[in-house]
């Protein structure tokens, strides 16, 4: 069969297929290009070109990855690859795959950086994960001081072998396996060991919501995704462990979802946090809540 007979048949699969009552995929065409991408090695843009080259060399492997794919699979964990931020991302079953709309967080945490007067800026990222947020400031601010945690002994290996292949020898992040609800670990370069930055993309999702979410089959880390009742668990202990841990004037920046971003503002309010903003995502909802500590 052809690049284009293939392409065909798997995106009619995608089309119609359903995993735990959800369609597997709202973007069929372009999951069918980015797996046959990763099956034989050549860019989609090669593929788009070619549409007449024979397909039968990676058939294949190229099945093995739309079966996957029909159960729930996301393209990543398939792929083992998500782009953020203009670089490509390791990513596993031990991570959240990283989202364009935590791109919000890092552009914030970048202005930030940017707008002030410490060199470098000692930064704490809660919660690394892939370890994307931590990474993408690495690769673009070059003053900064980054020290990263998580509890997951998979997410910070994940986030380590990104560090590795993505940034520069010279720009080195502070991995630390650690746990939020025992505090925040103080930063090795400034004998305070405060920080005049934390970011943080925490589990965030209503326990109720997150457990549907994963009954697509997408197999993402609870871990990753359930904050509690109501989402905020974390973003309460992170915002009392940040009070203690930020310099004067230093900024929390902290990804929420549209459900529980204005009760995370107000949680910030409350414990005296002040110039409290919220950003908007991609799609216009209430994502990153932001506060400076006076």
């Amino acid at each position: 069969m052809t690049v284009q007979e293939e392409l065909i048949n798997a995106r009619k699969q995608l089309e119609h297929a359903t995993a735990g009552g959800c369609p597997v995929s709202t973007t069929p065409a372009l999951d069918a290009y980015l797996l046959l991408s990763c099956a034989s090695g050549l860019s989609r843009a090669v593929l788009m070109a070619h549409p007449d080259y024979s397909a039968d060399e990676w058939s294949d492997q190229f099945h093995s990855f739309i079966a996957r794919r029909l159960t729930g699979e996301p393209v990543a964990y398939i792929t083992g690859i998500k782009e953020f931020w203009g670089m490509d991302f390791a990513v596993s079953p031990a991570v959240l795959i990283p989202r364009a709309d935590t791109e919000i967080l890092v552009e914030r945490a970048l202005s930030v950086i940017g707008n002030s007067t410490q060199s470098p800026v000692h930064v704490l990222d809660a919660c690394t994960g892939s370890g994307c947020v931590a990474i993408a400031l690495a690769a673009t601010a070059g003053n900064c001081e980054i020290t990263a945690f998580d509890i997951s002994p998979g997410a910070l290996a994940v986030a380590r072998q990104n560090a590795r292949t993505l940034l520069d020898p010279a720009r080195n992040i502070r991995f630390l396996d650690h746990d939020l609800r025992t505090g925040l670990p103080p930063s090795s370069a400034v004998p305070d060991g405060r920080y005049s930055l934390i970011v943080s993309n925490p589990p965030y999702v209503p326990a109720g919501i997150a457990r549907d979410l994963l009954k697509d089959g997408r197999g993402e880390p609870l871990l990753a995704l359930d904050g509690g009742t109501d989402g905020l668990d974390l973003v309460r202990v992170l915002t009392d462990h940040a009070a203690t841990m930020l310099n004067p004037g230093g900024t929390l920046l902290i990804e929420t979802g549209e459900y529980n971003a204005k009760d995370a503002a107000e949680y910030l309010k409350q414990h005296g946090f002040a110039g409290i903003v919220v950003h908007p995502d991609l799609a216009g909802q209430d994502r990153v809540v932001e506060g400076v500590k006076p």
